[in-house]
């Protein structure tokens, strides 16, 4: 059948948009894209230690603050197939 919205997002004429809510962890913890295709993850968080305020990508550079009870947009495009790991 289909697959699972949360793990796989497809916006005709525009990126992809996950959301992915943050509350101690992430959920959906993996994210499936297309390489060469520019995703917009959306980080919804919920929680309020310390340990999540900041999300880390370190294959794309990115280091974004996450304020708490709000969401944070990050678009990226991976160039190739991998695993990208986000912390």
């Amino acid at each position: 059948g289909q697959a699972p919205a949360a793990a796989t997002a497809a916006a005709p004429g525009g990126p992809a948009e996950i959301v992915i809510a943050v509350d101690g962890g992430y959920s959906p913890a993996v994210v499936r894209v297309k390489k060469g295709e520019r995703v917009r993850l959306v980080f919804d968080r919920k929680d309020t230690a310390s340990c999540s305020e900041e999300i880390v990508i370190p294959d794309f550079g990115v280091r974004q603050f996450l304020p708490s009870g709000e969401r944070t947009t990050i678009e990226i495009t991976p160039a190739a197939s991998g695993r990208y790991p986000f912390t």
